[in-house]
Parts: C-alpha cells; sequence; structure tokens
C-alpha cells in the first residue's frame, strides 16, 4: 500500500501508532497526526506475538521516539483472528493505562474494503461497483461486508454479518462484485461465479498503513473509545466458549 509522506511543515502530534493483527500477516505502522512515516510488516505469518513488539520498537527508534511518547493507537479490532484480535486489543489498553493514550479501534471490514482504490485511472478499477470482504470464521462460515462505491470512498452496505458461500452467492451473486479477503485462501473457487469476481491476492491482507489511515481520521474527530470498555469485535462468540456453553446445558 501507498504510504502517506510526512509533512514537514505542519505541527507533528501527535505521535500515533497502528498495529494489525487481524490477519495471517501482520504490520505496525507509526506518524505524526494524519500522516504515516512508515510501515513494516512481520517476517511471516502468523508472527504476531513475536514480533510485535520489537516492531514498534524498532519503528521508534527510527524516528528517534520512546513508547511513553505516543500519544495514540489504532488498532484493528475484528473481525478477524480470535488470538490476533486479541492482541491489538490487549496491548491498546496495556498502554492506555500506562501512557494514558487514547485508543482508536478500526473496524477491519473497513480497512480491508481501502485495499481497493476508488479514484483511479486504472480501467480495472474503474469498472469495480460493488465489492465484499471475506474473512474465515471457521465451520464454513464467513465473516462479510458489502460496500458500493460512492464519489470518492466505499460505503458498507448495512452490518457486518456471517455467511456461506452458497448464501452468499444467492443473495449477492445477481450482478457483478468483487472479493478479497483472507478467507479466500482455500476457498475462492466456492464463491466464484458469472458475476462473482476475485480480486488479485495481494489485495486481500489487511494493512496497518490502513489502519493508520482510518483511525486518524477517526482521531481529528473525537471519536476514540474506552480503554476499559474496549473489546474485540466479534460476529460471534469464540469456539471454546461455544463449547463451554454446550457442555454445561447438558
Amino acid at each position: 500500500m501507498p504510504i502517506l509522506e510526512q509533512n514537514k511543515g505542519l505541527s507533528i502530534e501527535p505521535l500515533a501508532l497502528a498495529v494489525e493483527t487481524s490477519g495471517r500477516v501482520g504490520s505496525v505502522a507509526i506518524g505524526f497526526g494524519t500522516y504515516l512515516s512508515e510501515e513494516k510488516p512481520f517476517s511471516g505469518n502468523m508472527r504476531h506475538s513475536v514480533e510485535l513488539f520489537d516492531t514498534v520498537i524498532e519503528l521508534l527508534k527510527k524516528i528517534k521516539k520512546k513508547p511513553p511518547q505516543i500519544e495514540q493507537i489504532y488498532i484493528s479490532a475484528g473481525p478477524g483472528s480470535f488470538t490476533g484480535v486479541r492482541i491489538a486489543v490487549t496491548l491498546a489498553k496495556t498502554m492506555a493505562l500506562a501512557n494514558n493514550l487514547k485508543i482508536v479501534a478500526v473496524n477491519t471490514m473497513d480497512a480491508l474494503a481501502e485495499n481497493v482504490p476508488v479514484n483511479t485511472n486504472n480501467t480495472d478499477f474503474a469498472r469495480i461497483k460493488r465489492i465484499a470482504v471475506i474473512i474465515d470464521a471457521k465451520r464454513g462460515q464467513f465473516f462479510t461486508a458489502v460496500f458500493e462505491k460512492q464519489k470518492d470512498h466505499w460505503q458498507k452496505i448495512g452490518s457486518d454479518f456471517l455467511t456461506r458461500p452458497s448464501e452468499f452467492i444467492h443473495d449477492y451473486g445477481n450482478k457483478p462484485i468483487w472479493l478479497l479477503g483472507e478467507g479466500l485462501l482455500y476457498y475462492a473457487d466456492k464463491f466464484r461465479t458469472e458475476n462473482i469476481k476475485i480480486l488479485d491476492q495481494k489485495y486481500w491482507p489487511a494493512t496497518a498503513a490502513n489502519i493508520y489511515k482510518l483511525g486518524s481520521k477517526s482521531a481529528e474527530q473525537g471519536k476514540f473509545t474506552d480503554a476499559e470498555t474496549l473489546t474485540p469485535l466479534y460476529l460471534r462468540r469464540t469456539e471454546a466458549e461455544e463449547n463451554w456453553e454446550k457442555k454445561n446445558e447438558l
């Protein structure tokens, strides 16, 4: 994803951190206000817990800052990997309690939609009017969100929802729509029809750059999340929680 250059002619405050750990390949971004300085992905899949803190420190050192100087943190709050989302939420809560920084919880679906350019001269993208984000929710279900192109942004149609490929095809396969998201990794062919197209795999992962983009916009509007009430955004309970309830119903 393209990185916004820091505008040295403007105030460089507040120092902000963005964390994306909801997908397979996590990343961290850092910047000042609405200006993103740098983004760094982890070295491989599912390296979130191993590389998160070292990556944050590395990016801070590059701009000669220290963790207590971070004033805002933007996180991918879900839906997505239960473990990954919890890592980001725990980090944000811990930093907020330690340094009194402000939190913005970004919806992962909204961040993923940002992967698809809206204003572009690229004819391949210019013809795309609808997209859907697909994230694997396990047991044959998928976290899904549908967006329609507006003049300068993607507008989410309704709320995030759980669906199955056959249900999605029935509900949204009547006219052209393009899909992205890591839920397609093993299941793209289950969704593909004459009207349902699959975007190139490079557009599937969520990025810290897009978390930063949306998080900084919310921060400008004063839309922060309280650390005490911050919870991962799940569309359903974890498998362990569901199994526990079933066991206790017997």
